[in-house]
């Protein structure tokens, strides 16, 4: 999958570097560090949920103001609500509303659509986006547990079958035993399913999926330049080098 210049799904895990600033002004703070370390990623991740204080209008300044200044990056909306481990306060019907107008009024590339809200939301904000040329990122975030094998794997289809086209999947691991099988699910799942994939066990005792979770067939690793947004996030500079050595 070829987004503007970067190949998801094909060689080396591309690195997204989230943007997490609550205003215009730290947003703008971040597009500069993004210059300055333009060789440290691939993709910017605009975090929605982190404009909660400001109006609609202020929001989308925020998100059009990333998208003029990073014309050349792919760019990928998420909306991370507090049930699946983000800021976001907005209840299912705002979060559809918001989404929409996001596909609706911004040139993003890809938008993070939470895959365990209603199904009729899911499938409003699938359907727009494709209609938009918009790519969906279909994701599920459990903070408290890892599911089975087969649940996951099932999750992974249950995605396909609802138009997703990137897939992810992140759940807090309790031991060992829980990475392993996110890492397994993640290599089936690239295996069985012609479609880019990412499974990540979050925390540090998940962190080796954020460094080696290519290998099994995660095609993007979530990292940051200055404020990590979720538990076990590598810093992007660390993370670059660190994958060099899983190629």
């Amino acid at each position: 999958m070829k987004i503007k210049n970067v190949n998801i799904g094909e060689g080396s895990p591309k690195i997204v570097v989230s943007f997490s600033g609550h205003n215009l002004t730290e947003i703008k703070r971040e597009l500069n560090v993004a210059h300055e370390n333009n060789d440290k990623f691939d993709i910017i991740e605009i975090r929605g949920d982190s404009f909660e204080a400001l109006s609609r209008e202020e929001h989308i300044e925020c998100v059009q103001t990333v998208i003029s200044e990073l014309s050349h990056i792919p760019i990928l909306y998420t909306y991370r609500t507090i049930q699946e481990g983000g800021k976001g306060g907005k209840s299912a019907a705002e979060y559809e509303a918001l989404l929409s107008e996001i596909i609706e009024l911004c040139d993003i590339d890809i938008i993070d659509i939470e895959f365990f809200k209603y199904e009729d939301i899911v499938d409003h904000l699938v359907k727009k986006a494709k209609e938009k040329g918009v790519t969906v990122l279909l994701s599920v975030h459990d903070m408290e547990d890892t599911p089975h094998f087969e649940e996951m794997m099932a999750t992974y289809q249950a995605m396909i079958a609802q138009g997703g086209e990137i897939l992810k999947l992140a759940y807090m691991p309790k031991n060992g035993r829980d990475v392993l099988s996110v890492l397994s699910a993640v290599h089936d799942a690239r295996q069985a399913f012609d479609k880019p994939v990412v499974g990540i066990s979050m925390g540090e005792t998940g962190r080796i999926t954020r460094l080696a979770g290519g290998v099994f067939g995660s095609c993007l690793m979530y990292s940051y330049l200055e404020d990590s947004v979720a538990d076990g996030q590598i810093d992007a500079h660390l993370l670059k080098q660190n994958l060099t050595k899983f190629d």
